[in-house]
């Protein structure tokens, strides 16, 4: 008896200790076309939360292809972010980012963004833009983005759907169905751009 409890204790801390991971996907359309894939993963070991989203894109407009790649990534512990990255690279070049966020203390985070460095000091981060794949904003009214490394206004449009306005006005609209993420619309300089939950 007392070995199959600690068999059993031993193969529970194992299962704790590797994290419990989620993870959903997106198609990106343009235009009709599904031009790539964002996925967004969830891990979790712990009082940590790691949420990861990755996309990649490839599009034609007119004569020229566009190819761009991004990737959010945060890491909280008890619910506030201690670490966040982000980079975005596209083939024009024009609309490369890339950015870290890092607590140093309480209320206090490091920001680098293309090189340019920053404090925040505004409080604890506790939402994210990478939060939103996961988990519907209710009753929030500011989130941090670690692509601007800033934080930025989210208003409510009723029936589980969020505006987040960017400084750059490429503002993006994000549908929530029963808590779940189903929709991202974007705003770019081509037109918009749909991801829809698979």
């Amino acid at each position: 008896m007392i070995k199959s409890n600690l068999l059993l204790a031993t193969l529970l801390l194992a299962f704790q200790s590797s994290g419990q991971k989620l993870e959903i996907n997106f198609n990106v359309i343009f235009k009709d076309k599904v031009i790539g894939k964002i996925v967004a993963t969830e891990e979790k070991i712990g009082s940590e939360i790691i949420h990861d989203i990755k996309s990649q894109t490839d599009a034609k407009v007119m004569v020229f292809s566009v190819h761009v790649e991004s990737d959010m990534k945060i890491k909280k512990g008890n619910g506030v972010m201690i670490e966040g990255i982000a980079y975005r690279t596209a083939s024009r070049g024009a609309e490369d980012v890339h950015s870290s966020t890092k607590r140093v203390g309480s209320n206090k985070y490091e920001r680098t963004r293309n090189g340019k460095q920053t404090l925040f000091t505004k409080g604890d981060i506790t939402f994210c833009v990478a939060d939103m794949y996961f988990r519907e904003p209710t009753g929030i009214s500011a989130i941090y983005s670690n692509m601007y490394a800033e934080l930025l206004t989210l208003k409510s449009l009723g029936a589980g759907r969020y505006e987040v306005i960017t400084p750059d006005k490429k503002n993006t609209i994000y549908s929530y169905k029963a808590g779940k993420l189903m929709q991202v619309e974007a705003s770019t300089p081509l037109g918009q751009v749909i991801s829809k939950r698979i």
